[in-house]
């Protein structure tokens, strides 16, 4: 009873530093990607997961000709498929006309409707000029 007690007490020493595994916090698996979108200005993306969760991607810079592209992949330093994809990692375009494009990732977040209405502005502003 006691090693359980003490095991119990290190893990809530421990628990600040590690991270939060709520069920409310958004995690974009690499091996849940279904669909993506560029948006103009290449500077983000929004991926899809199969449970047709959308998130924003956003680049440490620009990531060129994103829109040219059929296919991305998504490089994880995470140890499997369920791994988030997060800042740090990398999304990778394959075209034929230059090498392989490495994009580091800065931030991934959940893509809101508010987001949405943000970016559909800024396209029909930019369209509009």
């Amino acid at each position: 009873m006691k090693r359980f007690i003490s095991i119990a007490v290190a893990l809530t020493a421990l628990s600040p530093a590690l991270p939060a595994l709520a069920a409310d916090q958004p995690c974009l698996e690499i091996g849940q990607v279904y669909d993506f979108q560029p948006v103009p200005g290449n500077r983000s993306l929004i991926v899809v997961d199969r449970l047709r969760h959308k998130y924003k991607v956003t680049f440490m810079g620009i990531c060129p000709d994103l829109q040219f592209n059929l296919g991305l992949g998504f490089k994880s330093f995470g140890t499997g498929r369920l791994s988030c994809i997060q800042k740090g990692d990398y999304v990778i375009a394959r075209d034929p006309a230059r090498p392989m494009n490495r994009c580091p990732i800065q931030k991934v977040e959940p893509y809101t409707t508010a987001m949405e209405q943000a970016d559909v502005a800024a396209a029909r502003a930019t369209k509009a000029h």
